[in-house]
């Protein structure tokens, strides 16, 4: 068994076969997640069980063995991909910055994201957003499924993630108010499945992960759509390599 705590596979979980389905039809598409950061702001939000002040267009990736990602199973879903790391690193994702409280990296921080949710134009404000959107807090509270978790440790998810490359009039920081317009926000998301969907060829992927049933319906489900839709993409050969990646998350140790 290795040792390594990083893993040459990024791992992305989802809830829903649907959705799972989705990613490798599309790719990943980021969406827009409202994190809190360590600003002021966002600490009284917490507290009064606010939703955080901005959002920001990601995917989300956990650089684990697929031995220790049983507790990302629990949290995101139970429908998983891994894709080779070296796909990761070509497209641009890449690990966070992860700071607290205590640290000397804090007040820079907290003066990068102030500054990069003010400034509108410059090189120097769009380099501010991007490093503000790669920075999250070693640990604390997150707004997830639209309620408030008190302690998170986000250290432990080693987390990688693709922001992408926004310019012109879509925010790459969406504001509460804005975030909660589901109009307005459906239409952002439609413009960066259009123009930042991240593609998937079939050698990037290593794992697909699919909850455990008796009657093995998952794996033939996923199995049949791969065939079908891979095998019209790519070719039956292809699809044939795509399927040898499907497992079921019973494989996965729990006390490892």
């Amino acid at each position: 068994m290795s040792e390594n705590v990083s893993s040459t596979v990024l791992f992305h979980f989802t809830k829903s076969m649907d959705a799972l389905k989705g990613i490798l039809k599309h790719g990943f598409v980021p969406h827009y997640c409202p994190e809190y950061t360590l600003a002021r702001i966002d600490r009284e939000a917490a507290l009064k069980r606010l939703s955080p002040t901005f959002a920001v267009p990601m995917v989300s990736f956990c650089d684990l063995p697929l031995s220790l990602i049983r507790k990302h199973l629990d949290e995101y879903g139970s429908f998983g991909i891994g894709l080779a790391k070296k796909w990761g690193r070509r497209n641009g994702v890449a690990p966070v910055i992860y700071t607290h409280r205590k640290a000397r990296t804090r007040q820079p921080v907290l003066r990068l994201v102030a500054e990069a949710t003010q400034r509108r134009e410059s090189m120097t404000a769009n380099d501010l957003n991007v490093l503000a959107a790669y920075t999250k807090p070693f640990a604390g509270p997150a707004w997830r499924s639209h309620r408030l978790e008190t302690s998170v440790q986000f250290y432990d998810e080693r987390e990688w993630r693709y922001v992408p490359p926004i310019r012109g009039p879509t925010p790459l920081f969406l504001h509460r108010k804005d975030y909660q317009c589901a109009a307005k926000r459906d239409a952002l998301h439609e413009q960066l499945k259009r123009h930042h969907a991240l593609p998937i060829p079939p050698d990037a992927i290593q794992y697909l992960i699919v909850p455990y049933d008796r009657q093995e319906m998952n794996i033939l489900d996923l199995h049949d759509y791969i065939m079908r839709f891979y095998g019209k993409r790519y070719g039956r050969k292809e699809a044939i390599l795509v399927t040898t990646a499907i497992m079921t998350d019973d494989c996965i140790e729990q006390d490892v």
